[in-house]
């Protein structure tokens, strides 16, 4: 049978050349399948075609008449209007209020904006018939005027009318809408309907609505489909599609909007699923409000739905039921017999079935199955009713709406919790009771599951009497079956493992502090102590943890050096830093086997006995007394070379006492750097402070004392021989050079004339003249006079003889 194809599309054009702001795309709104057609009705609100030498006048309502032949009964009713600026979404329609369900906009520039709008009026027009339609309360009197001097104002309305007419042949008619435009500055759109089913195209038609087209502008305007241009002249031409026409009434006075239906029936072919539209303006702004296509088509229209389901009421039971109906609603054609259907568990097939008879237009066809879940699809899953699949995903029948033919659930069903990995335990028989973690055997079971533990298999059954504390479970002989009851929530198995204890060596850590705990504050506390493993009858392995507390704090943790042997012991120190906040007394916690956490590593033969609690007390000592200064003569620069250890004497320590000097307080509280000579230190200042500090078995103390130079008067002695034999070979006046750097020294003879003149960079006087014209070089054994201005404030003069003698 042939079939034919209408479109009709809704139009808005502008004039100008003017950027374009795309808004709702133009898309399938709805489908209709049968013996339907359409046709329209509608006005525009312009008093005439706009323009800017137009009045800038628009009207707030307008009429059409709806005149259907008596067999046409009208099955859908979708009312648009548009107009210029951001909206009035409230109109009447004959009088009765009309509100917009969905809303279209679009814009020239921000101060030039559109929109369009929709309703469902089905009800209105199926009640009310033929007659005159009046639409009103469309008021864009005061939003026009800024519009007006571009030729951009306008208002219109349209009803598009779905109606059935059982002397039609089957046709598919689709109805798609949205807000899409073209400009001089976006001069083409394409627009790609979907959803066609071309199986003939004789009399195919598309209609189309569109506002503010404009009959004086006709640059590079066109309509085309599937790349060829459509026309309908003279009322419209190929240049010239948004003229203001209306094709139902054969009107070219429908002021700036178009309502026009082409036949395209050469334009488009058998097999299409969808046509692309393609608008193209040099000038006109042109916005597509709402494209029609009606094609002749014989399809069925395949569905399918779960009417019932029965799975999941017996534990271990993977069965499920289900009572389903395929209809074939909305089809052209009968839905043939043996159409495939396959049943889908998450995206594994699990059982296929097929339609018993030929399913008319309109029929449906109920039919039941029972599944067999397999056991690797997972308790919850998805079960998937597809209708014209083969189990594959693919069907064999040529259907209006490919896409439709789908039921889906979540199925959950009773499965038994899976019991895997349990494990039997041993331990060693030990002192004292041994206490088992239950829970060890069941670590690769699902923990999601609930698990209860019971001593005999009855009570798991019944899920009595379950063990309080399976974590510290007590056994009360030497091997026991443990019942475990697992349940998922719905379903529940039971599962066993034994605990047992055994003989086997072991080691038997212990430990003891050996010291006298002293501690003193910004010391480090020594603590010595005894691994031993005095009762063990297997070693103690080498890296058995040790912790250390204090006041029940973690502190310090350390480890064996080496293995112990059984009757064995080792001996160990460990130093920590004390904190300022530990108070004046607190608890000293040594404890073998221990991680830190109170958790060991390693089985012994007796669990409580490895640990050694002190009390432990801050001491301190008697602050030394006053230390004497120390002061000798400087021996150049201030500096001298002084013997610390005589300060000793006024101390007065101890044989166990332990005295160390230092240059800083800082360097003796942290026992850094101390002088590894005191009994010759070289000052470094004058004068300086230095530190000592005295260490006992209780605690320390630190004092200080100053080490300073004086100018000594210098030692003058009464002869010397230059004669180069090493001995006494220049004027050597000690505690001279360095200590008196200003000092003078003047040389001269017997009858006062001066030969020499000396000063700190001279050096002494080897018996040389070096001033006067009497002598250069030597000067020959006898008596000299001397005056040495050493220029101190606290020295005089000096003045006297020296007998050179060679």
């Amino acid at each position: 049978m042939k079939k034919s194809i209408q479109i009709m599309v809704c139009l808005m054009a502008l004039q100008g050349s003017y950027s374009l702001v795309i808004a709702q795309e133009v898309s399938l709104y709805e489908q209709f399948n049968g013996r339907y057609d359409f046709t329209a009705l509608g006005n525009t609100l312009n008093v005439e075609e706009n323009g800017a030498d137009a009045p800038c006048t628009i009207l707030t309502s307008s009429s059409a008449t709806l005149n259907l032949e008596p067999e046409q009964n009208i099955v859908a009713a979708y009312l648009y209007w548009a107009g210029s600026g951001e909206g009035d979404f409230e109109v009447s329609l004959n009088g009765e209020p009309i509100i917009a369900e969905r809303t279209f906009s679009n814009e020239l520039d921000p101060q030039r904006q559109f929109f369009a709008a929709f309703a469902n009026v089905t009800q209105q027009l199926q009640n009310s018939g033929n007659g005159m339609y009046t639409l009103s309360e469309l008021d864009l009197t005061n939003v026009i005027e800024p519009y007006c001097p571009s030729g951009t104002n306008f208002g219109g309305w349209s009803v598009i009318i779905v109606y059935e007419d059982p002397g039609l042949n089957l046709n598919q008619l689709n109805v798609y809408d949205g807000l899409e435009s073209v400009s001089a500055n976006n001069t083409q759109i394409n627009i790609i309907l979907e959803n066609l089913n071309v199986i003939d195209n004789e009399g195919a038609k598309i209609g189309f609505l569109a506002w503010e087209g404009d009959e004086s502008i006709a640059v590079n305007e066109t309509l085309q489909i599937n790349g060829n241009t459509i026309s309908n002249p003279p009322l419209n031409p190929g240049n010239n599609a948004f003229n203001g026409t209306n094709s139902y009434t054969n009107s070219n006075q429908l002021w700036n909007m178009d309502m026009d239906v082409y036949d395209i029936q050469n334009n488009i072919q058998v097999g299409d699923t969808q046509a692309t539209i393609s608008l193209s303006s040099g000038q006109d702004f042109v916005m597509i409000n709402n494209i029609v296509t009606l094609l002749n088509s014989q399809l069925p229209d395949a569905t399918i739905h779960l009417d019932a389901l029965t799975a999941g009421e017996e534990c271990g039971n993977r069965d499920v039921e289900l009572d389903y109906t395929v209809k074939n609603i909305n089809s052209t054609d009968v839905l043939p017999a043996n159409t495939p259907i396959a049943f889908y568990a998450n995206t594994t097939l699990v059982g296929t079935s097929a339609t018993q008879s030929e399913i008319p237009i309109e029929g449906a066809e109920s039919g039941e199955i029972t599944l067999s879940i397999p056991p690797a699809i997972p308790q919850e899953f998805t079960l998937s009713l597809a209708v014209d699949d083969t189990g594959n995903g693919n069907g064999i029948v040529n259907e209006i709406d490919e896409t439709n033919n789908t039921d889906s659930t979540q199925v959950v069903l009773l499965v038994y919790p899976e019991i895997s990995g349990l494990t039997n335990q041993e331990k060693c028989d030990a002192v004292g009771p041994e206490v088992f973690d239950l829970t060890l055997s069941t670590q690769q079971i699902n923990p999601d599951y609930l698990l209860t533990f019971h001593q005999s298999e009855a009570d798991a059954e019944n899920n009595v009497n379950a063990i309080a504390n399976p974590e510290t479970y007590e056994i009360s002989g030497t091997e026991e079956t443990v019942y475990i009851r697992v349940d998922n929530g719905a379903c529940f198995v039971i599962g066993s493992f034994i605990i047992e204890v055994i003989s086997c060596p072991l080691p038997d850590a212990t430990i003891t502090i050996t010291n006298d705990v002293n501690a003193c504050r910004q010391r480090l506390l020594q603590i010595e102590y005894i691994v031993a493993n005095t009762q063990g009858t297997a070693p103690l392995p080498a890296e058995t943890p040790i912790a250390l507390y204090l006041d029940n704090q973690l502190y310090h943790t350390t480890a064996t050096p080496i293995s112990i042997p059984i009757g064995g012991q080792i001996h160990m120190t460990t130093e920590i830093e004390l904190t300022a906040t530990l108070p004046d007394s607190f608890t000293l916690l040594l404890v073998v086997d221990d991680t830190g956490n109170g958790t060991g590593v390693v089985e012994e033969l007796d669990e409580t006995n490895n640990t050694f609690t002190t009390i432990v007390q801050f001491q301190s000592i008697e602050d030394l007394p006053v230390l004497p200064d120390l002061e000798i003569c400087n021996e150049g620069f201030g500096f001298a070379v002084f013997d610390l250890t005589e300060i000793i004497e006024s101390i007065a320590p101890s044989n166990e006492d332990e005295l160390s000097f230092y240059t800083t307080y800082e360097e003796a509280l942290n026992q850094q750097n101390a002088l590894l000579f005191p009994d010759r230190y070289q000052s470094t200042s004058n004068p300086q402070t230095l530190y000592v500090r005295l260490d006992n078995a209780t605690c320390f103390t630190i004092g200080e004392f100053q080490i300073s130079t004086t100018d000594c008067p210098p030692f003058i002695p009464e002869g010397f021989s230059p004669n180069n034999d090493g001995i006494n070979d220049v004027f050597e006046i000690s505690g001279l050079l360095d200590i008196y750097p200003l000092h003078e020294l003047l040389i001269y003879t017997r009858k006062g004339n001066l030969i020499f003149k000396g000063t700190n960079q001279t050096g002494f006087w080897n018996g040389n003249a070096n001033h006067g014209l009497l002598y250069e070089g030597p000067v020959p054994s006898g008596v000299y006079y001397y005056v040495l201005n050493l220029n101190h404030p606290d020295y005089k003069v000096f003045t006297g003889w020296v007998y050179l003698n060679k």
